[in-house]
């Protein structure tokens, strides 16, 4: 899934095809995709740690030509599935990306910046691998969400604060920081209830098996389960309408909003007949 300086099995916690989400899981990831599409409209885009390509129907659709890689040579064997050969990809460290310097004009990175070593490096390798007038689209959760759990093999997961500073510390401009999912979406009081029983079974690790009694519990804490496509599709998205963003400040600790989104620029102009993009306003 993310790069890393050290071997770990990412497939194994990677979102898959049949993966049983519930509508708040696959929400997020058509607003993750919905948004890189928006952006990614008849330009040069790169994923970096696409896992198994879920995103790439709306990528691929969209972008005037569009490459992904990922640390994990499992993930990937699962991406070509989905790109049917059809998407050129490579086995990749996040933190050492094997691209010409100003070669996109669109890089994303979903749910993969807790897992780096060094988020900073990684930062300003997609500084590099960005063309004049090119952007960049980081999703993360949000370590200060009050239902917050860290997954499996991740080593540190920034604040909105540190997402922002990293970005600007390499030299991005217009670092403009968004949430999405606020935290009383959880509504009701047994939304309540769910969100920190879900939580509890997330810390103590249990959804790691996959058993009988995991499969009640997850349907107990997350609600009405369905299976992951192979790849996100105008048909999935229709089905799962994305949530709007919220604008948060960058130099404060945002404690309402369960996803973060990073959307920041190259500093110099645009090239000639190169879209740049308005979204968000």
């Amino acid at each position: 899934m993310a790069g890393a300086t050290t071997a770990a099995d990412y497939l194994s916690i990677t979102e898959t095809p049949g993966t049983l989400l519930n509508r708040e899981q696959l929400g997020r990831m058509v607003l993750r995709y919905s948004l890189a599409a928006e952006l990614g409209t008849r330009r040069r885009v790169l994923e970096v740690s696409c896992g198994a390509g879920i995103g790439f129907g709306l990528l691929a659709s969209s972008a005037d030509w569009f490459t992904a890689c990922d640390y994990s040579k499992g993930g990937l064997a699962l991406a070509q599935e989905a790109a049917s050969r059809h998407v050129p990809l490579a086995v990749a460290d996040a933190q050492a990306l094997p691209y010409a310097s100003a070669s996109f004009e669109l890089l994303v990175s979903f749910e993969a910046i807790y897992y780096l070593a060094r988020p900073d490096i990684f930062i300003g390798e997609s500084r590099r691998l960005l063309a004049p007038g090119g952007q960049l689209l980081l999703g993360a959760s949000n370590p200060d969400w009050p239902y917050f759990a860290p997954g499996m093999l991740s080593a540190h997961y920034p604040s909105a604060v540190e997402l922002a500073a990293l970005v600007a510390a390499a030299g991005f401009a217009q670092v403009r920081l968004y949430g999405s999912l606020p935290a009383d979406t959880a509504g009701s009081m047994a939304g309540g209830l769910r969100a920190r029983l879900r939580q509890a079974l997330l810390r103590s690790g249990m959804f790691s098996r996959d058993n009988v009694l995991t499969r009640v519990l997850k349907r107990a804490s997350y609600g009405t389960l369905e299976a992951l496509p192979v790849t996100l599709s105008e048909t999935t998205r229709v089905a799962h309408p994305f949530t709007q963003l919220t604008p948060i400040a960058t130099d404060r600790v945002d404690r309402r909003h369960r996803v973060l989104f990073v959307v920041a620029e190259s500093p110099e102009d645009a090239l000639p007949g190169t879209p740049v993009g308005t979204w968000p306003p």
